[in-house]
């Protein structure tokens, strides 16, 4: 299975860009990774019951969907298919260490501040990225853009 960032349509009415899930090839399903959906839940039901139709981004409210949506939008690779998983998934952990470390300096700078709040909020962050950054290397090389 492969790991790629889709559209999922809840109740007909919102449609929800770049969410982490494995797909597979073969069968053409896909399943939400484990990690992602209980932040997705609690992210569709502050979205509320309306009859509005609306379309949003989980990249702008999780973390993690928002790292795999910068790699996948900013990367270029013309190896073979092989090669390019691998180069993926080097630039995949690259982009999580960079985000981590810089989270991590604003939760220093947030704690010099004396801000509990704002650490609060960036401690939630950097566990988005660390419990998605475990599986990259589970998933050498199955990256989709």
């Amino acid at each position: 299975m492969r790991l790629e960032l889709r559209k999922l349509i809840h109740d007909k009415r919102i449609r929800i860009r770049h969410v982490p899930v494995y797909s597979c090839q073969a069968c053409k399903k896909y399943e939400l990774l484990p990690l992602i959906k209980p932040h997705l839940l609690r992210y569709i039901a502050s979205l509320g019951h309306g009859t509005e139709r609306l379309k949003v981004s989980f990249a702008d409210v999780n973390e993690a969907a928002y790292v795999l949506r910068e790699v996948f939008r900013t990367y270029v690779d013309e190896s073979t298919a092989d090669e390019e998983g691998q180069a993926l998934q080097a630039r995949c952990r690259e982009a999580f260490d960079g985000r981590i470390n810089m989270l991590l300096d604003l939760f220093s700078y947030a704690q010099s501040m004396r801000d509990e709040e704002w650490m609060k909020q960036i401690e939630g962050r950097l566990e988005q990225l660390s419990a998605l950054k475990t599986l990259i290397p589970e998933n050498s090389g199955y990256f989709a853009r």
